[in-house]
């Protein structure tokens, strides 16, 4: 496993680029010009017909379109030839290939939905996953998935995490569940200095934590006062908060399996790809 030093300066580097990055160039993967589901659905036959699969056409065509132009190519393809294309790519791919190719092939929303409960199915639950898809989604992203995970699943998404997580940790999943995030994008410079001095006071500023702090500033700022925030308890803390947050990284980084690890890679390559 890599060292905790070089997990810190890879965390360090990529929010450096994040900062600097504008929006648009987020997303890897953009729509297609001059797309054509009819061409593109032929391209896939093709790849899957008689002896072999060739992966790599795969590959491009679905990796050179977007989400909403991968729905229509599975439709168009069932129209063409009256077979399922998910079930033709499972029974022509495999391994971890075949993962990630079924996981662009379903929204952003029913692969959020589907990753969270193989995140609390079966004995124990990996809090990782649950954290990094509740803590990073959008108000009416949120409002709109709990309504997915309901339709897809038959279950009910704040129960489900009410059943299988506790303590201070369920509260704030909770919390982020009521989708009550501000999403106004503006930033209050003088709050940020508050909640950086609220933060530090609740943390490293005393013996224990007090954790309600931490979730009242989590739970309702905006990603942008976030940063600010961040950016202010440096001024308050001696410690960097990337480094507090590397710190938890490097602990949790050893408890991976390998196979865990390249699951949370697949995620995260997934989801990030089509963030425009």
């Amino acid at each position: 496993f890599p060292s905790r030093n070089l997990i810190c300066e890879v965390i360090t580097r990529h929010l450096t680029l994040l900062e600097m990055a504008s929006p648009a160039t987020h997303g890897t993967i953009t729509p297609a010009a001059n797309f054509n589901a009819e061409a593109e659905a032929e391209k896939l036959r093709k790849a899957m017909k008689g002896l072999g699969t060739d992966e790599a056409a795969i590959i491009r065509v679905l990796t050179s379109c977007s989400n909403e132009q991968r729905q229509q190519i599975k439709l168009q393809f069932k129209t063409m030839y009256g077979k399922d294309l998910i079930s033709d790519l499972k029974s022509e791919l495999g391994g971890n290939l075949e993962n990630a190719v079924l996981a662009l092939m379903e929204t952003p929303l029913a692969f959020d939905a589907s990753e969270l409960r193989a995140a609390m199915k079966g004995a124990g639950t990996d809090e990782g996953v649950l954290i990094e898809i509740l803590c990073t989604r959008s108000s009416d992203q949120i409002r709109e998935l709990k309504k997915v995970y309901h339709t897809q699943l038959k279950r009910d998404l704040e129960k489900d995490i009410m059943s299988e997580t506790g303590g201070h940790f369920k509260r704030l999943l909770v919390s982020l569940l009521q989708a009550n995030r501000d999403d106004s994008g503006v930033v209050d410079k003088d709050l940020a200095v508050k909640d950086a001095r609220d933060l530090y006071d609740a943390g490293v500023g005393q013996w224990g934590t007090d954790e309600s702090v931490f979730n009242k500033v989590f739970v309702s700022r905006n990603f942008g006062q976030l940063r600010a925030t961040f950016y202010e308890y440096r001024e308050v803390s001696e410690r960097v908060y990337e480094t507090v947050v590397c710190r938890q990284l490097w602990l949790m980084w050893h408890r991976l399996s390998f196979s865990l690890l390249v699951m949370t890679l697949s995620r995260l390559l997934i989801k990030r790809c089509r963030v425009i």
